[in-house]
């Protein structure tokens, strides 16, 4: 038995495109437990071979709009063209990137027009990004990169500092959104609140590491019963203070509200003031 994937893409103007991606074959008598169904390699290789084909296809069709000068309609001039790369869960993928001139009427844009730079400026999907912060998060970055790259046609298993890197990057931009939103509504201002704070040190491994650094915990809760936990690494961070307060505000502290703060008597809580 002889089996074949393809792709079909149809464009908005209907016309329609089919790639083969994968072929192969299986026996149809004396079948062996390993050949029943797909391997994983071939898995793999077939989830690449879709990617690469779909991502060329968007990143054309948007370059072909882009091309377009939304205010006069007419078609930059081609500056030249490059390939860049894009990472994702299901591979490294090559992309053929076209840039525009500036349009004539010079109204739409003065700049050079990179369309893939507009569409691709991490470099890596965003799929990828959170699949590798979230088994980050969850383990120790080479292991969850190896992990990643045994079920994932990754093309290359992400170097550690990469994983840790876009890990501390996506928390920093998490921390920025969670002080930057506001409350949908008021919460009933609160009549106490306690805040109950200790650390400890998680101790360095020498085959791993050669640095141990201190965790900070924190549990605040008001009056209502309601209850808010708080964690943080102070060599890392610099926005304690205000997290903290965005911690109490949501539990209904005003500038009269009593907060009595439980903890150790240690040095270590740096949050006076």
């Amino acid at each position: 038995m002889k089996w074949r994937v393809l792709l079909e893409l149809t464009e908005a103007n209907g016309n329609v495109e089919t790639r083969e991606l994968a072929t192969g074959h299986r026996p149809t008598s004396a079948i062996a437990p390993e050949a029943v169904g797909l391997t994983l390699a071939e898995g793999k290789s077939v989830l690449a071979a879709m990617q690469t084909r779909l991502v060329q296809a968007q990143a054309d069709g948007y370059s072909h709009l882009r091309r377009i000068c939304s205010h006069c309609g007419s078609r930059r001039a081609i500056k030249d063209r490059r390939t860049r790369q894009l990472t994702t869960l299901f591979g490294v993928v090559q992309i053929k990137a076209p840039r525009f001139n500036p349009c004539r009427c010079g109204v739409a844009s003065r700049r050079i027009v990179s369309p893939l730079a507009e569409i691709m400026p991490d470099r890596c999907t965003q799929e990828y990004e959170r699949i590798l912060v979230k088994m980050g998060s969850l383990a120790a970055y080479g292991r969850a990169a190896a992990l990643m790259a045994e079920f994932l046609p990754l093309g290359h298993t992400p170097a550690v500092e990469t994983a840790r890197r876009r890990t501390l990057q996506v928390g920093a931009r998490l921390e920025q959104q969670s002080l930057a939103a506001e409350p949908l509504a008021r919460p009933p201002s609160a009549q106490s609140i306690a805040v109950s704070l200790d650390g400890g040190h998680v101790k360095s491994i020498r085959s791993y590491q050669m640095r141990s650094f201190e965790v900070m915990l924190a549990c605040a809760s008001n009056d209502r019963g309601e209850q808010q936990l708080f964690s943080s690494v102070p060599v890392e961070a610099d926005r304690q203070r205000q997290q903290l307060n965005a911690v109490l505000r949501d539990l209904g502290a005003t500038p009269t509200t009593p907060v009595t703060v439980l903890s150790d008597g240690a040095d270590g809580p740096r949050f006076s003031g």
